[in-house]
């Protein structure tokens, strides 16, 4: 059963739908953190796999424990795949390093995958019904239940024709002169150490406001308020190395990038030498073709057995 936190600060963990950037447990380290720190945890229960002891929008408390601590029909949270799981454990074999931990959902017709005990992040200790009355009327829950599966599978069709859609040029095309205008444009200022200070671009020109010097630079894309692509500069003897750009999955496409690469070239053309330089893994060909069509030419070197790039402005 997916399990996601009350918390609004652990909602990447959370299986995201079709279609939408996959960010995994990068926060697997703090959530062990917290549960050894506050000793428990809430998170609220994503799916029906664990039907009828646990039902979804359930809220289940977790505690941390160590294999020697769990028993058979324990329920217990782990991570498996990217995905949070609260399962009920059935089996227990082997001892020591070869420990293996078996789990099913009470749903599911077979058992899962064999754990292994650093995959395990605690016991469930209690459980919040989210519909109690689904518990004293056995028609009413079973059909929230065949209603929330059909919503599922309704928004993973939706999801999966959004994604077909964004496979044709002319929707693209379409998307990026609905949204172009609305894209707005930051450039980010070294100030002190750690800090940027952050200048909205000028539409007119598309120049970067108070870019002077060799110095450092962030570009920020944001749409409505929410960040959708980014890239960084970084001053070097042989002119401004372009590191970790990156535009967000679903608003790739629409010229994003192209502009991001466009404003860099600007704010490095004020610098000497004025050349901007990348290197792309040769298997990234989207990267490459975006590179090349920036004005970016293969220098022929690799860069940590990447494909070094250079424009010259």
């Amino acid at each position: 059963m997916l399990s996601w936190s009350n918390c609004k600060d652990w909602a990447s963990i959370s299986k995201p739908p079709l279609g939408t950037d996959r960010l995994d447990l990068t926060d697997l380290l703090e959530i062990s953190d917290l549960l050894l720190c506050s000793q428990t945890f809430r998170f609220r229960v994503a799916s029906w796999s664990m039907s009828t002891a646990l039902q979804k929008g359930d809220q289940i408390t977790v505690e941390p424990t160590s294999p020697a601590q769990l028993q058979v029909g324990d329920l217990i949270l782990y991570h498996q795949n990217g995905q949070l799981i609260c399962h009920r454990l059935v089996a227990m074999e082997g001892a020591g390093s070869e420990l293996r931990i078996i789990t099913k959902g009470d749903a599911a017709t077979g058992c899962d995958a064999p754990l292994q005990p650093e995959q395990v992040l605690g016991r469930v200790v209690a459980v919040a019904r989210r519909w109690p009355w689904a518990r004293t009327s056995g028609s009413a829950g079973a059909q929230a239940m065949r209603i929330d599966i059909m919503c599922e599978r309704l928004t993973e069709l939706i999801a999966r024709g959004m994604r077909w859609l964004q496979g044709h040029r002319g929707y693209r095309w379409i998307m990026r002169a609905l949204l172009s205008r609305c894209v707005a444009y930051y450039v980010g200022l070294p100030e002190g150490r750690r800090w940027f200070r952050y200048h909205r671009i000028s539409r007119r020109g598309g120049d970067p406001n108070g870019f002077t010097g060799r110095r450092d630079f962030h570009l920020l894309a944001k749409l409505g308020g929410t960040s959708v692509g980014s890239l960084q500069g970084k001053a070097g003897a042989e002119g401004y190395w372009i590191e970790n750009l990156h535009v967000r999955i679903r608003y790739r496409g629409l010229g994003v990038a192209s502009q991001l690469l466009a404003l860099a070239a600007t704010a490095a053309s004020r610098s000497r030498p004025p050349v901007l330089l990348a290197s792309v893994e040769p298997a990234n060909t989207a990267a490459l073709y975006l590179f090349t069509k920036a004005g970016f030419r293969e220098t022929g070197g690799l860069r940590d057995n990447q494909v070094s790039l250079r424009r010259d402005l």
